[in-house]
């Protein structure tokens, strides 16, 4: 065979790459060496865009306070890399809508390569959005109160914690507040009339749920005399509130979100004269919440385990509400503050996992024990049960109008060693029955 000197030059070349390709890869094997990555990235799952974009945006705001004070110590710690890595936010806007909830966290698991998912708002946008990251991602949820987001069988849920409250959370103290503090001034003789709005999702549903639940599992002295429920979308409550005002209750549990829950209590004492008492859960404690509402939320109630506006009642709120407001220039809202305890949660699991491996860190987040942090919980430590649910404090605000700075503003009035003053009845009150 005839081999000319251009050939050979060629053939020399291409050994001479295999044998240095060859080299790098048993130098690199050899020296155990490898690259660190770039950040750690961390997928922000919340609704930054459409109907419930106020709550949506304090997530976030919340969650890039985190980010910043952890990376200004250099980031996380971990132990595969020998080295601080600086975290990476990448946002998925889930618009409150389980379609686009979807597309979001599919974007986050596949396209950016996140280690870890923390927000989700809506039940039922979470309960869509669970489904792509289920088995693969593990995701601590700051925002849907539906058990069904850590008690559903039909998909692997052993990936997913609640770090918020469930509708049984809420719903049980709620219902315990009625029969203790309100039944003795208003009901006395006779069992308390409440009446329940609530919105058609699995958020509402969840809530209808855990009430009669626990009002039949405890013979509760109430009377459920109307329980109506609305499109998600809606914003005229008058027909509704005018078949609950029939109904005479003594009060008035809503379950809704900040502009829906708002428009309940406005339209329900301004147009209807349903004046009552009105219960809202924590979904509500939110800055916008208290400016929608103004004068008609004077003497009315809500339901949360963050309280900005209250008196501190942990050391903890003072440095944050005031790095959040030279931040951002607005008060911290509740959704936010569990946002921001779920970062820190996220990345000590991580540096316990000592790997950015998603399994790794999942085992890690199980495996939680270390103190509360802005949201207190019971027996002080953050812990998930075999549920992989938090056991957070459940507190009930009455908000009050002032006068003379012409601001909504709540004080705690349950439980007895969390509460300023205690309850007293609206001046516009009318009992039912």
């Amino acid at each position: 065979m005839k081999i000319v000197k251009g050939n050979i030059l060629i053939i020399l070349l291409i050994l001479a790459g295999i044998i240095t390709a060859g080299c790098t890869a048993s130098s690199e094997e050899f020296s155990g060496e490898v690259t660190v990555p770039d950040s750690i990235k961390i997928g922000l799952v919340a609704p930054l865009s459409g109907g419930a974009s106020d709550v949506g945006n304090d997530m976030k705001q919340a969650a890039i306070l985190a980010v910043e004070e952890i990376n200004a110590d250099g980031g996380v710690f971990v132990e595969e890399y020998g080295a601080k890595i600086l975290l990476e936010l990448v946002e998925g806007d889930t618009q409150t809508s389980p379609t686009e909830g979807v597309t979001a966290v599919e974007r986050l698991i596949t396209n950016e390569n996140v280690v870890v998912l923390v927000g989700g708002f809506s039940s039922g946008v979470t309960l869509a959005n669970q489904v792509p990251a289920a088995g693969k991602v593990p995701y601590v949820i700051t925002g849907a109160s539906s058990s069904q987001v850590t008690r559903r069988t039909e998909i692997d849920t052993s990936y997913f914690y609640h770090y918020c409250s469930t509708t049984d959370d809420y719903s049980q103290p709620i219902l315990q507040f009625f029969v203790d503090k309100l039944k003795p001034l208003v009901a006395e003789d006779r069992d308390l009339k409440l009446a329940l709005i609530y919105r058609d999702d699995a958020y509402g549903k969840g809530v209808i749920e855990s009430s009669i639940a626990y009002i039949e599992d405890n013979d509760l002295p109430i009377e459920l005399v109307a329980q109506e429920k609305y499109p998600t979308d809606e914003t005229d409550f008058h027909a509704y509130l005018t078949k609950i005002a029939d109904a005479k209750p003594d009060a008035v549990y809503t379950v809704g979100f900040v502009k829906d829950t708002s428009s309940i209590y406005i339209q329900g004492q301004r147009d209807v004269g349903l004046n009552t008492i009105y219960m809202a859960v924590e979904c509500n404690e939110d800055p916008a919440f208290y400016e929608l509402l103004g004068e008609w939320g004077d003497g009315q109630l809500l339901e949360s385990k963050f309280a900005p506006y209250a008196d501190d009642y942990t050391p903890l709120m003072a440095p944050y509400k005031e790095a959040y407001l030279a931040k951002w220039g607005v008060m911290p809202g509740m959704m936010g503050a569990d946002t921001y305890d779920g970062i820190y949660l996220v990345t000590s699991a991580i540096e316990r996992a000592g790997t950015l491996d998603r399994s790794d860190v999942n085992d890690a987040i199980k495996q939680t024990n270390e103190p509360e942090m802005l949201i207190l919980m019971e027996g002080g430590n953050i812990a998930f049960d075999e549920y992989n649910e938090i056991s957070p404090k459940i507190f009930i605000e009455q908000m009050f109008w002032n006068e003379e700075t012409e601001e909504l503003r709540p004080v705690i009035v349950m439980p007895v060693n969390l509460k300023s003053q205690d309850f007293v009845l609206p001046d516009n009150y009318e009992i039912g029955g």
